[in-house]
């Protein structure tokens, strides 16, 4: 039976032994008491997933943590888009989610570690590969948490005084947190870098206590889905083939695409036979030869 979350304008819940949370924003889950949904329980993480909004759907990304999320059973090998009645396991927690107002299911794609997904933007057919991390920071763009995936994304543009604690976050970010500081909207635009063929994006997901709650994602073109097609490849296939060159197995692509691997496996055969090649390395090199890749 639907569960209709008590607001026609925030359709989206969880529910839980706490009860229900609502969900109008990015909503974290884990051992510390600030989390949006504390979970007491040595099995859990200090920041252990975190539930954000991207083009109507809502995803689940593991942030890293020690014990993983199950969704429906599995275990995430990949942040993965929700659906109406999905159970979520986190430590000895039972979420269920619930969205009264989810759009038709589409080829929405994830990938990768447990911080990556991709995304299909509405004006651009060819998914691009992203990697998502949680970073705590102070005003003055201190990172209280989050070191290693602040290393990840911003190398040895990161500075730490002799003696510091804390390593402090690039001078663009620490201008941007300033800027932020003195706003007095409930909205706050994010910050794009470009870097080489990186664009990552950081947003305010967040300020509790003079903490900065910054989602940071990165994002890169990969081979386009239209240029896949031309291969003469259908749009499916074309999907399976994209996960393909990013190194996937079937059985992580039937998870991606929500599929069988039965299915998952006969795609393969299809495009090995369009390509002229009997495996995944031919593909792999007959895709980067015609295309340029």
């Amino acid at each position: 039976m639907p569960v209709n979350c008590g607001l026609t304008d925030q359709p989206a819940c969880l529910k839980w032994s706490g009860g229900v949370h609502l969900l109008a924003g990015p909503c974290f889950i884990g051992r510390r008491s600030d989390n949006d949904i504390p979970i007491n329980n040595v099995q859990a993480s200090r920041r252990h997933a975190v539930l954000m909004r991207l083009n109507n759907d809502w995803w689940i990304n593991d942030l890293g943590s020690r014990n993983g999320v199950n969704v429906n059973g599995l275990r995430l090998t990949s942040a993965r888009r929700l659906r109406d009645g999905d159970e979520i396991r986190i430590a000895n927690q039972r979420l269920t989610f619930y969205n009264s107002d989810q759009s038709p299911p589409h080829h929405s794609s994830i990938v990768g570690k447990t911080t990556q997904f991709a995304v299909h933007a509405p004006d651009d057919s060819s998914p691009q590969a992203v990697v998502c991390e949680l970073l705590i920071a102070s005003e003055k763009g201190e990172i209280l948490e989050g070191d290693k995936a602040a290393h990840w994304f911003f190398g040895k543009a990161l500075e730490r005084a002799p003696g510091a604690v804390y390593y402090i976050l690039p001078p663009s970010v620490r201008q941007w947190l300033e800027r932020l500081a003195d706003r007095t909207e409930k909205s706050f635009p994010a910050l794009e870098i470009q870097h080489e063929n990186r664009r990552i994006v950081i947003s305010l997901a967040r300020c509790k206590d003079d903490r900065y709650f910054l989602l940071v994602r990165e994002e890169s073109a990969k081979v386009s889905m239209d240029r896949l097609r031309m291969l003469g490849l259908t749009e499916r296939e074309a999907e399976v083939m994209h996960w393909i060159c990013e190194g996937k197995s079937n059985a992580e692509i039937a998870q991606i695409l929500d599929v069988t691997l039965h299915t998952a496996n006969r795609h393969n055969e299809h495009i090995f036979k369009k390509l002229g090649v009997d495996n995944r390395l031919k593909a792999i090199k007959t895709v980067q030869e015609r295309l340029g890749a």
